[in-house]
């Protein structure tokens, strides 16, 4: 994520609280990163080879029956050629949103995939530990032998096998034989 995207985001969050439509915007910019995704879309927006007409045809189209919020973003960053932004824009939202909640993003890494009781118990363990309401999505790895790692926001914790056999190798190195 862009510091740029970081910039415009909080500028449009703090118009769309103003205007009580963070939520609305929050599904709009959902709605257009998801059309985004698609790269010949991304192309059409950010190619120097398309003309200036093309591009406010597609942006046009994407804009259509959105807020207005958005649409004048979308002007604004189309004027200052900086429709990349766009690509990163609905994250950095989203972000905002969350911390405005009392939320936050959490990934919950595990050895075998994880059933829904263990997911709701990580869950709450998250959320204790944070002290914030935490949305974990699950991740399958394989390399982490057993156990389980949580990452909530930018903190890790560590609880996999891989990370104790880590810790009990570089013990075995540092001791005096």
């Amino acid at each position: 994520m862009t510091l740029l995207a970081k910039r415009y985001a909080s500028a449009l969050f703090a118009l769309a609280k103003e205007k009580g439509a963070i939520d609305a915007l929050a599904s709009d910019l959902a709605t257009v990163h998801a059309e985004l995704a698609v790269p010949a879309a991304r192309a059409l927006l950010t190619s120097p080879d398309v003309s200036a007409d093309e591009r406010q045809q597609v942006l046009s189209k994407l804009t259509a029956g959105r807020h207005e919020l958005l649409v004048n973003l979308v002007g604004v960053l189309q004027h200052r050629r900086r429709l990349e932004v766009l690509v990163d824009l609905p994250a950095a939202f989203r972000e905002l949103v969350m911390v405005e909640r009392g939320e936050v993003e959490g990934t919950a890494e595990s050895a075998h995939p994880l059933s829904d009781d263990e997911m709701t118990s990580l869950n709450g363990l998250a959320s204790r530990l944070s002290g914030m309401k935490v949305q974990l999505t699950a991740a399958h790895r394989p390399d982490l032998i057993g156990g389980v790692r949580l990452r909530i926001g930018n903190v890790l914790y560590d609880g996999s096998l891989r990370a104790a056999l880590n810790q009990l190798e570089q013990k075995l190195q540092q001791s005096a034989v």
